[in-house]
């Protein structure tokens, strides 16, 4: 009964409007700080390939403890194209959202040298460049490059000089699956220079993060609405529209901790100034309490 229900209402949700955004929760699978190898990690041929763990000793690209880099010491040659892989064994974990968080810093030449993230379903193939992943899904992202940032391949992909950058990927697959994905996700981190040799530090990659949405395990009782606001991103000050009379307003994190809980007694106004800068995840609770809904915010 609970799996029909929740394919329905899965159905439901992904396909009424676009609404991507409700869930009950991130849940965290695995992480990688580095402070040892990861096994989720593949860097092939080692010994002549340009990433490495280790303590950044480079200038720009720093951090205080160990790290996935192009090369701990010197600065990027020309003429680069190297790349690690994350093999993930998603249906393992869980089968129709996924997230892939990491936190990063590059120096490199603007628009010229950088880093593409690819994805590939069948066990490293064929790769598909991440925002140009069509598969019978949905996608998300947080700090990703877009359509504007080409490299000098012409391919997608950060560049720049930026430091500590927090990025989300999230997929999520839609019923009735027609392209059912294979049961490992295979990402590539790829960093390419073009033949001017910069002398520029390349791409720092210092914790991954593997989680999933959850649409929570009692469905049959879960009603949601929907609901509205702006700016977003936003300063701190939000205006809320919403058809459903409301109680109360929830802030949490990236980690799922609770930032703000407020009542709001039916008012239309939140104040979040003074909240650092970042991804936030803002649930509204109906004033009967039996309806919730999620979504994202983003505090500039």
């Amino acid at each position: 009964m609970k799996t029909s229900i929740f394919v329905c209402i899965f159905f439901a949700i992904f396909n009424v409007g676009a609404q991507i955004d409700p869930f009950l929760g991130i849940v965290p699978l695995a992480e990688c700080d580095f402070s040892d190898t990861c096994m989720y990690v593949f860097i092939p041929d080692p010994s002549n390939n340009l990433w490495e763990y280790g303590q950044s000793q480079k200038t720009t690209l720093t951090h205080p403890g160990k790290v996935l880099i192009t090369d701990s010491v010197y600065t990027y040659p020309n003429g680069t194209n190297a790349s690690f892989e994350l093999h993930w064994p998603a249906w393992n974990q869980y089968p129709l959202s996924l997230i892939l968080g990491f936190h990063h810093s590059m120096h490199s030449d603007s628009l010229q040298d950088g880093g593409i993230i690819e994805v590939s379903r069948d066990y490293g193939i064929t790769w598909t460049n991440v925002i140009e992943d069509q598969t019978n899904m949905l996608f998300l992202s947080h700090e990703l490059y877009t359509s504007a940032d080409t490299l000098f391949t012409g391919e997608k992909g950060f560049s720049g000089t930026f430091s500590n950058r927090y990025t989300e990927i999230e997929w999520i697959w839609l019923f009735p699956i027609k392209d059912f994905p294979t049961d490992t996700m295979y990402y590539r981190f790829r960093f390419i220079s073009d033949t001017v040799n910069s002398a520029k530090e390349g791409w720092m990659i210092s914790d991954l993060t593997f989680s999933f949405a959850d649409l929570g395990s009692g469905l049959e009782e879960l009603n949601s609405f929907d609901f509205v606001f702006g700016p977003n991103p936003s300063t701190g000050l939000i205006q809320l529209d919403c058809p459903t009379s409301i109680q109360k307003a929830i802030l949490s994190d990236l980690t799922g901790g609770i930032v703000s809980a407020v009542l709001l007694d039916n008012k239309k106004v939140l104040n979040y100034s003074g909240l650092s800068k970042g991804l936030y995840f803002l649930q509204l609770e109906s004033s009967d309490c039996r309806r919730s809904e999620v979504k994202r915010l983003m505090i500039d």
